[in-house]
């Protein structure tokens, strides 16, 4: 189970959202994105966190500047054009791959990077922002590419009022949030990340059987 709020870009939150059960939080470390943070910052969220794992977000960075991070965090987010001969230079439970998913064509794409045994995240598909859209993807292909690959976190307009049907529905290994939750980019409503907190461990738990 896998339950990630991301784009946080406060030490202060973070802390509080670690408390409330999220078993991941992301960071931003993309400077077009609104919720970009820094490299000191994202060592300060590190050390306010406890029982969660540290994501660090990036779109197409540099071999040294994922090293440099992941010194820091605990696993890296690809979320831009990495292909899989990049991403395959890093320890494969370490890595995470996103997909912005635009129609069935995109499935066959996710396949060299599940053969290696690297999580994959999918999302929805934005012409103009790699993610932190609000959309959500079409559940029907989300389906199927859960269905077909193993270790799929689900993304992409995830909110407390559809993340436990969805859950269910889809049956991913995690859930992944952020625009949804936010009172404006990079900050987060509590009672928001709360109750989205709740309804993903009781989905889970539904579709387990375990007790989380």
């Amino acid at each position: 189970m896998i339950i990630k709020v991301c784009g946080i870009t406060e030490p202060q939150q973070a802390r509080e959202i670690s408390k409330l059960g999220a078993t991941h939080i992301g960071v931003i470390h993309f400077e077009k994105s609104p919720r970009h943070i820094g490299l000191e910052e994202i060592e300060n969220i590190k050390r306010n966190i406890e029982n969660s794992k540290l994501v660090a977000v990036v779109v197409n960075p540099e071999e040294e500047r994922v090293r440099n991070l992941l010194e820091i965090v605990d696993i890296i987010q690809f979320h831009g054009d990495e292909n899989i001969d990049f991403v395959k230079q890093f320890p494969k439970e370490k890595v995470w791959k996103a997909f912005r998913v635009k129609d069935e064509s995109d499935i066959d794409k996710i396949k060299p990077f599940a053969g290696e045994g690297i999580t994959v995240l999918i999302d929805a598909f934005h012409k103009e922002a790699y993610g932190g859209t609000g959309k959500q993807i079409d559940p029907t292909l989300a389906k199927k590419i859960i269905d077909t690959y193993k270790n799929v976190i689900l993304s992409g307009g995830l909110s407390p009022d559809n993340v436990e049907s969805l859950i269910k529905e889809l049956k991913p290994i995690g859930v992944d949030a952020s625009s949804k939750l936010e009172v404006k980019p990079g900050l987060k409503d509590i009672q928001k990340v709360k109750s989205f907190v709740e309804k993903s461990k009781l989905a889970f738990e539904t579709i387990t059987g375990e007790v989380f």
